[in-house]
């Protein structure tokens, strides 16, 4: 009996696999998009003399809006929190980096 269960289960963890590889994939190429952007913003409002501050206010302002368009879709308790202030932490370093 346990055999036949074990063929039963074996496909499972190749499917996960290949799920688990597709999402990681998908993520990372949107977290790397989603960088760049920020990036471009960052210094081309740094190039028209916008301060960080200034620039920090416009993009908290772009992820609420975001945020509350995003609202009643699936998501982890803090997951949309994390990535805003991951956005906000990549805004200050783009700002102080030389081109």
């Amino acid at each position: 009996m346990a055999e036949s269960l074990d063929r039963t289960l074996s496909p499972l963890p190749e499917e996960l696999d290949r799920a688990l590889r597709g999402a990681t994939d998908r993520t990372l190429v949107a977290l790397t998009a989603l960088r760049r952007a920020v990036r471009q913003h960052v210094q081309d409002e740094r190039n028209r003399g916008t301060g960080l501050d200034e620039i920090e206010i416009e993009l908290r302002t772009i992820i609420s809006r975001v945020l509350k368009d995003a609202a009643g879709r699936d998501s982890i308790d803090g997951e949309r929190d994390t990535l805003a202030n991951q956005m906000i932490k990549w805004s200050a370093g783009f700002y102080h980096q030389k081109d």
